[in-house]
Order: structure tokens, then sequence, then C-alpha cells
């Protein structure tokens, strides 16, 4: 089921109770500085709304703005659940990602700041103190200390790249064609399923799954105690999931047939819904997401235990000869982690039902994360100021599922 709250993002977060979302995963409005000639606005989108968000004077204003926001956010999320926030940087009299009249690659960099001057553009100066004309602004960076100064765990950065960026003019800098997703979080310890987002092993990683490091198939290799348990077991649990997420992840921009200039492609939420909240669900009583239960792969588990003795016996050497004892740790860490997945168990001892994890976006737009999450089988709360924007969204995820409330 998805929610829709129709309100500015602060009334909305505060009609939500708290801890009661296992995740949230938004992006907030794109700001710029802008001119005289526009408005002398901090902001890129215009709702009409007194107060609304994106329309701040200055990068200070709108930061602090951010911080109220997610200090609402931070009420209504669990203690273990987790923040991901996609944010674009941007220039100095600019769109997110460039484009200006100090950044358009027109004069290469060559001609002067009298010269910008002249065509009466130095009041930007004003707008945005220490910042120059053609400064990148920073301001995702900006946000995520300010959060992180704030009390949020500023826990991981992620490169979302673009093979198909926007295109640019610039000829004296390279074309932006990435943006931040930062992973942020209440405590030091949360709800994260890595085994959810492995990447996917190479061919060569694969054929060694498949005929296993002594150069033979595996059940030749274990066919001396039990081959008929293994092929069995072996054919049910496949190959393991692959390696850990890495931090760049290159995702192609995704066209949405609507008026929503900004969506997300659903590629770059998906992983974030499938780490940040339980598959398995979570309890019908407490909220509590239900863990993953894995055990190694026994290649996995091969090669970490000869790891474990060559390191041994590295120690023992050094105690024998009177050199410094210890090493530099096992090589564990230089392997995939490669594991299976046997079930699930609850993190509570409520005893009860499971119910669909419920991810949040504050900033809800043309409804990309509550379709990913429903997809999901997750539920959704989105909230939205734009009607024209929730309009898309109701045209949007109506296709297969009718919108209401849930308890």
């Amino acid at each position: 089921m998805i929610q829709i709250i129709h309100a500015d993002v602060i009334a909305g977060l505060q009609s939500l109770p708290e801890k009661s979302v296992q995740c949230v995963v938004t992006s907030p409005p794109y700001s710029l500085i802008s001119s005289e000639l526009a408005g002398e606005a901090w902001g890129l989108r215009d709702y009409g709304v007194e107060g609304q968000i994106g329309l701040e004077k200055t990068p200070e204003e709108f930061i602090q703005k951010m911080v109220e926001v997610f200090r609402e956010v931070k009420r209504v999320l669990r203690d273990d659940g987790t923040l991901w926030l996609n944010y674009g940087d941007c220039y100095v009299h600019g769109t997110p990602g460039g484009g200006s009249p100090f950044d358009n690659g027109r004069n290469d960099g060559r001609e002067s700041y009298d010269t910008d001057k002249a065509r009466g553009m130095e009041k930007l100066s004003t707008l945005a103190p220490g910042l120059k004309p053609k400064d990148i602004v920073g301001m995702p960076w900006r946000i995520a200390f300010a959060l992180q100064a704030d009390g949020w765990y500023l826990r991981s950065d992620i490169i979302w790249s673009k093979p198909n960026p926007m295109p640019e003019s610039v000829t004296d800098r390279p074309t932006k064609s990435h943006e931040y997703i930062f992973l942020l979080t209440k405590k030091a310890r949360y709800y994260y399923d890595a085994d959810a987002v492995r990447e996917e092993l190479k061919p060569e990683s694969q054929s060694r799954y498949e005929y296993g490091f002594s150069g033979g198939k595996r059940a030749d290799r274990d066919g001396k105690k039990d081959l008929a348990s293994w092929n069995q077991r072996y054919d049910k649990l496949q190959l393991p999931a692959g390696r850990n997420r890495r931090t760049v992840w290159e995702i192609a921009t995704q066209p949405f047939p609507g008026s929503h200039f900004a969506t997300f492609p659903e590629a770059l939420v998906e992983p974030c819904i499938k780490a940040g909240t339980s598959e398995r669900g979570c309890c019908s009583v407490c909220g509590a997401p239900w863990k993953r239960v894995v055990e190694n792969t026994p290649e996995y588990q091969k090669r970490v235990d000869l790891s474990k003795k060559k390191y041994q016996k590295t120690a023992d050497e050094k105690m024998r000869t009177g050199s410094a004892t210890g090493g530099h740790g096992d090589e564990t860490g230089h392997f995939s982690k490669e594991v299976i997945t046997l079930g699930w168990k609850p993190s509570c001892s409520c005893n009860a039902d499971t119910v669909p994890c419920i991810v949040l976006d504050p900033f809800g737009g043309s409804g990309t994360v509550g379709k990913v999450a429903r997809d999901l089988n997750r539920k959704a709360i989105l909230i939205e100021l734009n009607a024209e924007y929730i309009k898309i969204a109701k045209e949007r995820l109506r296709l297969n599922e009718q919108l209401g409330a849930f308890a």
C-alpha cells in the first residue's frame, strides 16, 4: 500500500508517528545561485507557496532548512533505520550539473572577472559569501556535513555515475557526470542487508564455483563423504550472492513521460530499499526488521581457513625467531564475502507476524520511490507539496495498485 500526503514537507513529517518507518530514500529539491536577472533567489523549484524549500537567498539558509527537515525525518525513522540522500551539485549562477554565463565554456576561462562584471552579474558575490563566479558550490557535501554535525552518522558516500549525463557546452572543465548518495543513520548500529545488494560475480568467479579450486567438480571433490547429499544441496542453493557492493554505481538516467524534470532512476532507488529494509518484513507489533540467516559458502570458508592457518604459521615463526609478533592480519579481507541465505529470523522477541517494511520519501515528486517500494513488496509514504506532481504519481502508481492510507 502507498500513502501520499499533500503537504509541506515539515508539516507532512509532523503528521507521522515517531520511529514508524524503517528506511528513507529521497532526493530534495536541487538548488542554484541565480543572478538579479532571475530574481536574486537561491532556488530552482517554485511551487508558488509561501515558505517553500528551494527559494532561500543563500546556501547557508538552504542548508539550515535541510537540517530542520531531516531532524523531523530522524524523529520518524526507527533507531535501526537508514537514510539514503541523493543530491547533485551546482555552480555559482548555474543549473545542477553546469551551464551558466559564468560557466559555459564560452571564454575558456581566459576572460577576466571584469568582463563578467560588465555583463551585470557581479551581485552574485553578495548572494553566496565566499563563493566566486564559476565556483562549484559543493552543496551535497555541505548538506552531508551539516547533518553530521547535527547528530547523524555519515556512513558512506556513494557516487552515482551516469553513462548518459546531460550534455554541457563547457570547454574549461570536465563534463559533470555524477551525483552523490549519502548513507546516514541515527545510531552506530543499524539494519543493513549487505547480502541483498551484492554485486554479480564475474564469469571467472562463477566458473570457479562450478568446478572448485581443486580442478574437479564439486560433487567429485566431496563425493567421498556424501555425493548424493552434496549434489542435492548444491542444486538447491546455486551460486552465492556475489561480492560486497561498492561505492560507485553506474546507472543511466531514466526519462519519465511526465512533467517532473528531476526523477531519479528506479535502478538507483532499488539497492537503497533492498539494503535498508528486510525482504522478509518487520514485526507487526514493534516494527523490528527480520534479519537474514546466512552461512559461508564452502569455497569461501576453505579460503578463510587456509588464510588463518597461513597467518598463524607466520606469527608462530616470528615468535620463534624473536622478530615482531603478528602480521598485517589474515588475508580474508581480500576475499569477497560469499554466503548462502538459509532463512530469516526476528530481531525482536515479540513472536508476532510480519508485515512489509515502510519506506518514506519526504520529497515524493513523481512517485519513483513509491513505485520501487511497491514492486519490492514494501509499503511507502510519500510527502509532496506540488499538486501536479501528486497527480502524476497517482496516475503512475494506480496502474497496478489503489492508493490509500495504511495502519
